[in-house]
């Protein structure tokens, strides 16, 4: 029986009302509207009725349709089953839908009356057949979807009496084979698609019957072969879809398929393609076949293909040589990315005059051809390949060139001729090479630019250069500066991918979305240009934005911050520069460990000084235009050394620290266990070396691209980075470290300050020392907190830092250790005044009289203040001096860190006028100025009758058992 035209044009649709009405209404009586089930939606179409009932919770369909109801939905309901009868009344519905409910079974009524229907959608529910005997009540189907259920086998009349059914929905079932008998009885089915289903092989001849099949949807299964006349009797064949399959050879049999326009055999595992593969299908304009292992590929695999225009061969990386596409002049768009090309044939525009799109990304390209014959193309994809060098040829001649790619190669010349040619050019893409210089010839019409990852590029681009520009991203801050950008106006990054989508997306019309939707390759949207013109242009977007790290004008960015700078640049220079000389050239003999190790912390902290005087000069150089300098002054190898000296200087003075309070802990403790100390001598000098060259391999680093010192103009790496993992790792590895350490030196000085005695006279003066050491190691503690804090913090986004805050902790109290340590030296340690007056001894002053001015001020103070954090315990080498059968002098007490105990004796020296008489016999063995009072040091358990220090001078032991030691 031929398909019965349904009952759509309004004449039909009377001449229906008419024969289904056998009773004229009475007269004065008006039609009675058509009744509207109470829970549903309904909608009027002249005199039919559209009843929307979905997504109400339904458990039974509503009894009361109207009879004139013409599309009825019962969609996302509950219903678990249809009893017979229910729709006997709905003769006019041409459309039922019944997805998403929980039927399991149809029985064989449930559908009769319903001589009308066209469309009928089961998808999205329980069943686990075909509900056949209901089916055969429904003469005018059309479209039927069973996709989404359960079913896993179709038996040979299931679709008995279904001849004007066109399209079929079996996909996303749990069939393992082809239904072919079943099939046979739809002579009329256009399109059919058994996908994502178990399906391993397709027989021959499996849809002989299907002579009108225009659309075949065979992806998402398991089959790993095809029969050779699989595809016999599909003369009508338009559309073929096997992607996403376990193929792994060709499917020869497509040869039968004379009409086949549209292919698809992705994501298969097929190996190679033969000599003229595709010789029985004139017709094909699209062939989708990426994502196989292709190992090799015929020369004249895709000859002779004249309606040819979409080809795509993503993933194929066997293939070396480019194809051969003789005949193929219709082609417009070619995809052959991820394999292993290296070059292009220079007769390739001959062969393909009408290509608009080239997308050959991810190959091994390292020359191009010229492309000046392909006249038509409009966009081209060249990023990660090898290319090293753009010729004045290369693209010349391509005015309706639009879209250009060149990102991650490695080109470090382009022709100054290479763009001028390209008028209609309003995207370019040069990400991530070795670029020093653009061409800006041609480039006028620019919308988009992009430059990051090109740190040779320091080139400054006008706003007249590109008048027409929307977004740029280049590769310093600075080259933002000239079109007026702020912090606050752009995102930190995705300007180019968020920001220019979501536009796009906004403003760009859908287009239809194709059965055989190929790879989601990101092709330009070139439509979006055409309605950019008629729109007022907005500010440029340009990215990195700059801020307080990437400032335009100034380095400092406010007086204060300039002028504390120099002064802790001038304090740590001459401070340090004293503390140098009084510790080198200060005193004759040999230079005590002690001496050596604040010698290297004030070389440090003078690395310290002038790594900040280089920020303060570039500061005074740049002042005001800082933006023209700021991206050499970065890239340069001035901001690698002024970072290695700033790192190297702190870092060398927190290791020294570090080893100072673990040997005086270290060396207490020996005396308190064994009653001397360990020889001082060669140990610290080599443990203080050792922290040098700790502090200057650590420095290096980032020099060796671990770490990275121009993140940020300042050169530092506690600076956050932007995006490499190393730099941020280094950073936060660097602030850890000096944590660490400073957790050591807590930790050994509280070890020795309760190591005190206490409660007893002689220990009293002990703990006071302690006490202030403790002090002094938190204040440097204190400086490293915000330092640390605000660094890690602002570099992992752990709290919300501002910039600004980070950088004034970086300039100011970073380097503040560097001018206060020497300084609290030179004005609280007598020593230091000692060594100084040797250097330039005063006019007319009697080594006496200085001498006694250094004994008075030994007594107004208890100790070093900035050296008790260094402090090596003098027990050591008093211990030498003593062991060795000379009474320790002087220069033996280079800085007393342990116990000062101060013995008047019967024979210590008297004060007589302005002088000190030493007593008779002795002799310090050195030419000394005198001491009014000796200083004695005992070591715990000193052997009474050796010859310590003790037995030869007949020193009375005190009433403390530890502070004669310390």
């Amino acid at each position: 029986m031929p398909c019965a035209p349904g009952l759509r044009t309004p004449w039909l649709r009377l001449c229906a009302l008419l024969c289904a009405v056998p009773c004229a209404p009475q007269p004065g009586s008006g039609p009675e509207p058509a009744a509207c089930p109470a829970p549903c939606r309904c909608r009027e179409d002249g005199v039919m009725l559209a009843a929307d009932c979905s997504e109400l919770g339904l458990s039974t369909v509503p009894p009361d349709l109207a009879p004139l109801t013409a599309y009825l939905d019962l969609s996302m309901n509950n219903l678990t089953e249809l009893q017979p009868g229910r729709f006997h009344r709905l003769r006019f519905l041409e459309e039922l839908r019944l997805s998403g409910n929980h039927l399991s079974h149809i029985p064989g009524g449930a559908f009769s009356g319903l001589h009308s229907l066209k469309i009928l959608m089961l998808q999205n529910n329980q069943l686990g057949g075909i509900p056949a005997e209901a089916l055969r009540q429904l003469p005018s189907l059309q479209s039927l979807r069973l996709d989404a259920n359960l079913i896993s086998l179709v038996p040979e009349r299931s679709f008995e009496g279904l001849s004007c059914l066109r399209h079929l929905w079996l996909d996303d079932n749990a069939l393992a084979e082809v239904p072919v008998r079943a099939l046979n009885n739809l002579p009329a089915l256009q399109a059919m698609t058994l996908a994502l289903n178990r399906i391993r092989h397709v027989p021959d001849y499996a849809f002989q019957n299907l002579s009108s099949l225009v659309v075949l949807h065979l992806h998402n299964n398991r089959i790993q072969r095809l029969g050779t006349h699989s595809f016999e009797g599909l003369h009508s064949l338009e559309t073929l879809d096997l992607n996403h399959n376990d193929l792994r050879e060709f499917p020869v049999a497509i040869r039968t398929l004379g009409r086949l326009q549209e292919l698809g055999f992705h994501n298969n595992n097929i190996k190679a393609i033969p000599e003229n593969a595709f010789m029985g299908n004139p017709l094909l304009q699209t062939i989708h076949f990426y994502d196989n292992p292709i190992q090799s590929v015929g020369r004249s695999a895709f000859q002779d293909l004249p309606k040819l225009h979409t080809l795509s061969l993503n993933g194929a990386t066997d293939i070396q040589e480019f194809p051969d596409l003789k005949g193929t002049t219709s082609l417009e768009t070619l995809t052959l990315t991820r394999a292993g090309i290296r070059r292009l044939p220079p007769g390739m525009c001959q062969q393909l005059p009408r290509l608009r799109v080239l997308e050959l990304s991810h190959n091994r390209i390292e020359e191009l051809p010229s492309l000046h014959r392909c006249q038509k193309l409009e966009e081209i994809g060249l990023q990660h390949n090898r290319i090293w060098e753009v010729r004045a040829d290369t693209f010349s001649q391509l005015s309706s060139l639009r879209a250009l790619d060149l990102s991650w190669n490695a080109i470090r010349s382009i022709h100054p001729e290479a763009f001028a040619t390209l008028r209609s050019l309003v995207k370019l893409d040069l990400t991530d090479n070795q670029l020093t210089t653009l061409p800006l010839a041609g480039l006028g019409g620019l919308k988009h630019l992009k430059l990051r990852g090109n740190p040779a590029l320091s080139q400054a681009f006008s706003k007249d250069s590109f008048p027409k520009l929307r977004i740029l991203e280049v590769p310093y801050a600075y080259q933002c500066c000239a079109y007026g950008v702020c912090a606050g106006f752009f995102k930190a990054s995705g300007q180019w991918g968020a920001d220019v989508l979501h536009l796009e997306d906004e403003e760009t019309p859908k287009g239809p979305l194709g059965l055989l939707a190929g790879q989601a390759e990101s092709h330009y949207d070139l439509d979006l240009d055409e309605m950019e013109d008629t729109k007022p242009h907005p500010r440029v977007q340009c990215s990195p934005v700059p801020g307080p790290f990437k400032p335009c004008e100034h380095l400092f960015e406010s007086w204060g911050v300039r002028l504390a700078v120099w002064a802790i640049v001038l304090l740590s220079l001459l401070c340090n520069g004293l503390v140098l000389l009084s510790v080198f050239a200060g005193g004759p003999g040999p230079l005590p460990p002690v001496k050596f190790v604040v010698g290297a912390l004030a070389g440090a902290n003078a690395l310290t000084g002038i790594s900040w005087g280089l920020l303060a000069s570039v500061d005074a150089l740049t002042f005001g235009r800082f933006a023209a300098y700021g991206a050499r002054w970065e890239s340069g190898p001035g901001c690698r050394v002024t970072g290695f000296l700033a790192v190297l200087g702190s870092e060398a003075a927190v290791l020294l620290l570090t080893l100072a309070a673990v040997q005086s802990s270290a060396a207490v403790a020996c005396v308190r266990a064994q009653g001397k100390a360990p020889a001082p001598g060669g140990g610290v000098r080599a443990g203080a070396l050792g922290c040098l060259a700790l502090a200057g391999l650590t420095a290096a680093l980032p020099l060796a691209s671990v770490g990275e010192y121009g993140a940020s103009p300042l050169c530092l790496p506690y600076a956050p980075p932007e995006g490499r993992p190393a730099a941020l790792g280094f950073a936060v590895a660097l602030v850890m470290l000096n944590s660490l350490c400073f957790l050591v030196v807590t930790g050994a000085y509280i070890r020795l300050y309760c190591a005190l005695p206490r409660g007893e006279p002689e220990a009293a003066w002990d703990g006071a020392l302690g006490r202030h050491v403790a002090r002094l190691i938190l204040a440097d503690g204190l400086l490293h907190c915000p330092v640390a804090f605000l660094s890690v913090a602002s570099a992992l986004g752990l709290a919300p830092v501002t910039p600004e805050a980070v950088k004034s902790v970086l300039l100011l109290v970073l380097p503040l250790p560097a001018c206060l340590n020497p300084l609290l030296y030179l004005l609280l340690t007598p020593h230091s005044r000692e060594d100084l007056g040797r250097l330039w001894p005063c006019a007319g002053a009697a080594p006496g009289a200085l001498a006694s001015a250094s004994a008075g001020h030994l007594e107004k103070s208890s100790c070093d203040s900035t050296q008790a954090l260094v402090a090596f315990s003098d027990v050591d080498l008093v211990l030498e001096a003593s062991e060795a059968g000379r009474p320790p002098g002087p220069e033996t007490y280079g800085f007393l860190t342990g116990t000062l105990v101060s013995c008047p004796q019967p024979e210590s020296p008297r004060p007589e006028g302005s002088h000190l008489v030493e007593p008779e016999g002795t002799n310090f063995g050195n030419e000394q100025p005198p001491m009014d009072r000796e200083l004695l040091l005992k070591a715990e358990r000193a052997a009474p009758g050796g010859g310590g220090v003790a037995g030869g001078r007949g020193i009375q032991p005190s009433g403390s058992a530890f502070a004669p030691h310390v």
